[in-house]
């Protein structure tokens, strides 16, 4: 059975070389040699079939290559790539070594990025200067001797592959490395070189730019590298031309979205709006990959708060901001009319984009950072939110109103990095007094909704939770005198709406925690919070039963109106109300039930049951509204509530059913933006959670596979989950080190 199971074996690696090869000769001896590899034989057997392909199915330098593998099948493939990829010549790879080093490092290269870090042979192997390639078009760069090369390495390949090339320069140390030198030493001999060059240049341009020296590594100085080159080439005519393309990508790649729309894909009124962003161009072949933009194209986007590296400075001149500025009119006309769609929002990021490193005036940027905030709530990856937010702060200096919305919805996402946090504490800082010295009352409530944001979010990443409250409590002391000033003596007025908003944010950070609660009823002088909260939530329950009167005041009142478009682009005022009142309608559940507590100081079944009824009014409020991750996050909340008055384990099981609902809602409605997925990852631990306790531990095995990545989004809940489920005999548990 063994002799015929290896010669079933190599005949079908003889197959494989056959079908790969297109060749009609007889391979099967080199099957057999193949087949004697320490694994990966399958691999090898179709890279040995294109390598005949590629030389006319002469089998004699295939064997060599075989025999000079010993074995090995990752040293087989580094090989092809000598021998076929780069025809055995160091002056090719010369040519071509740092784009191979930007693959192993970073995955697919766009070709047109292949060409710009390409080295030239003038006497003496030089890379091409970024002052060299102001006026170059890509044909002019293009070579038919590098093409193949070129889309070769913007492909992405089997993972065997992918680490032959991580190996070759040097990413898993120079031990790894030795078994290549022998007969690849003039490959490994020019990524040297090449990677010295790229140190040298790099890092000079990191340490002009204060980079500390720990961060001008290899990674950073490629960047700078490829930035300074792309940066130079957009100054050309054929990429100048198509900026609104430029601008839709760079727009996505700061969202963190790869994927750029097709106008076949969206509806027809979004694709006219978008016009000719949507048509490929010159750009493309230096960002993106098949419509696609790489992890490298993200990474460069990272380097636009630099003006030296930035991609978009060459685009800044004032006749290309005047045409950015009527794009972004005619889009917030559409948008007023009621209508917006992810692809605009991304198309307007990147137009502001565009503009801060050239002169605009404040009615421009006041357009131009109009869609931001949105744009920043539907982020997929949290390490560009400071990005962004520095590449636009020169417009912020122009419109610091504007910029303190954008500010206020990035303070509101979770899982910020402290870097982040803290660069969001430290702009409102600076831009307290310019906003106070301003007649507009709405950008001192984004302010106060931005620092409760932080000090209740990130108490632990600003410098100090007590400062920042204060602060806090210091701008909230001024809209309450503002509107105290203004407002009429009863009912439902601009002023009166904006002082309880605000109320609401420095209540919010009362009812977080006792701690808190201290501090900020010391520093915003507040009384009993209950009594204060339920007085700020009759109001908002008031004046979202009258909606014809909130519209009446918006059209009376420009500060109002203005609030509630940072709100809702779409000016919607009842939507804006009903948010802020679902939003602090579950806070104030939530501080409720951290005090559900008897006379006995012990749980009280009857409270819960009164929170658990608060927390489905909410849920049911942004059902309405389409809120989804707060809909998901209300009604698990009154789930877990209802667990806790539960007087048995059988009774606790019934009532945990509903976990397994909520989480298939989730997983129905899957979207890869941050705040859904950190949503998603708790209803995911929930229901895993529950089906280890209700004995279908097999089901908890299968989905906790699946579905990793999804817990792993969040990093207390998925260590929480995990440790859970090993108390109740599902996985392994955590790792000391992601506990401590």
């Amino acid at each position: 059975m063994s002799e015929l199971y290896e010669r079933v074996d190599v005949e079908f690696l003889h197959s494989v070389i056959k079908t790969y090869s297109s060749c009609e000769g007889d391979y099967s001896k080199l099957a057999e040699k193949i087949a004697q590899f320490n694994g990966g034989y399958m691999l090898v057997a179709k890279y040995a079939g294109l390598w005949l392909r590629s030389n006319g199915c002469k089998v004699k330098n295939v064997e060599s290559a075989v025999e000079e593998a010993k074995k090995e099948p990752k040293l087989f493939l580094a090989h092809y790539v000598w021998q076929v990829l780069l025809r055995g010549s160091s002056d090719l790879a010369k040519r071509v070594a740092v784009p191979l080093l930007l693959h192993a490092y970073f995955g697919p290269v766009p070709e047109g990025m292949t060409y710009v870090t390409k080295a030239v042979y003038h006497g003496v192997w030089r890379f091409l200067k970024p002052e060299k390639l102001k006026s170059a078009s890509l044909e002019s760069l293009r070579e038919d001797e590098l093409e193949p090369i070129a889309k070769w390495l913007a492909q992405k390949h089997e993972d065997l592959v992918e680490e032959v090339l991580i190996d070759l320069a040097s990413l898993s140390g120079e031990e790894v490395r030795k078994p290549y030198r022998e007969t690849l030493g003039d490959l490994i001999k020019a990524l040297d070189q090449a990677r010295d060059e790229v140190l040298k240049e790099g890092g000079k341009i990191l340490a002009e730019l204060d980079v500390p020296e720990d961060d001008r590594g290899m990674e950073n100085s490629l960047l700078a590298f490829v930035g300074g080159r792309l940066a130079a080439v957009f100054k050309s005519g054929e990429v100048r031309h198509c900026w609104k393309r430029v601008a839709l990508i760079v727009g996505h790649a700061l969202a963190g979205y790869h994927v750029l729309p097709k106008r076949e894909q969206l509806p027809e009124d979004v694709a006219e709006a978008l016009g000719d962003a949507l048509k490929p161009c010159a750009v493309d072949a230096y960002l993106t990959i098949d419509g696609e933009m790489p992890p490298l194209s993200i990474y460069v986007a990272r380097l636009m708060l630099i003006r030296e590296l930035n991609i978009l400075s060459p685009l800044a001149d004032t006749e290309t901001i005047d045409d950015a500025r009527k794009t972004a009119e005619e889009l917030l006309v559409r948008w007023r009319r009621g209508d917006i769609t992810p692809p605009e929002i991304f198309y307007a990021l990147g137009l502001a984009a565009l503009a801060a490193k050239g002169e605009v005036d404040e009615e421009t940027v006041d357009l131009l950072l109009y869609a931001t905030p949105f744009a920043v709530q539907r982020m997929t990856h949290l390490g560009m939110v400071l990005p962004l937010l520095a590449a636009l702060r020169p417009l912020g200096e122009k419109a610091p109103h504007r910029y303190v919305s954008l500010l206020a919805a990035a303070s509101g996402l979770s899982l910020l990095d402290q870097g982040t946090t803290l660069y969001i504490y430290l702009a409102l800082q600076q831009l307290e007094d310019r906003l106070t010295e301003t007649g507009r009352i709405w950008p001192l409530v984004e302010t106060v909704h931005a620092y409760s944001n932080l000090v209740r979010g990130y108490p632990e990443h600003i410098k100090s939770m007590w400062k920042g409250a204060a602060n806090m409590c210091r701008l909230y002391d001024e809209v309450r005198k503002r509107c105290a000033a203004t407002t009429p003596g009863v009912g439902l007025s601009a002023q009166r709406l904006l002082d309880t908003v605000a109320r609401a944010y420095v209540l919010a950070t009362a009812l977080y925690s006792d701690e808190l609660a201290q501090v900020v009823q010391r520093y915003c002088g507040l009384g009993d919070l209950i009594k204060e909260a339920e007085a700020v939530k009759g109001l908002l329950d008031t004046a979202a039963t009258h909606l014809d009167e909130l519209r009446k005041i918006m059209e009376s009142d420009a500060d109002f109106a203005e609030w509630v478009t940072v709100r809702d682009i779409t000016g919607d005022v009842g939507f804006v109300i009903e948010n802020v009142r679902g939003w602090f309608t579950y806070l104030l559940a939530h501080y409720k039930l951290s005090h559900a507590i008897d006379e006995k100081g012990e749980l009280d079944a009857e409270k819960l049951e009164e929170v658990a009824e608060e927390f489905e009014k909410v849920a049911e409020m942004h059902r309405k509204l389409k809120g989804l991750e707060n809909y998901l996050t209300a009604r698990g909340r009154a789930l877990r509530t209802r667990v806790l008055a539960a007087k048995s384990w059988e009774e606790l099981l019934e009532r945990a059913k509903g976990f397994q609902e909520l989480w298939k809602e989730a997983e129905e409605h899957l979207k890869l933006t941050a705040e859904y997925l950190a949503t998603a990852a708790h209803k995911l631990g929930e229901y895993l959670v529950y089906l280890a306790a209700s004995d279908n531990k097999e089901e908890a095995v299968k989905l906790l596979k699946e579905r990793r990545w999804l817990l792993n989004y969040r990093p207390e809940v998925s260590v929480n989950t995990r440790l859970m489920l090993r108390f109740l005999g599902v996985g392994e548990g955590a790792k000391l080190e992601e506990v401590v």
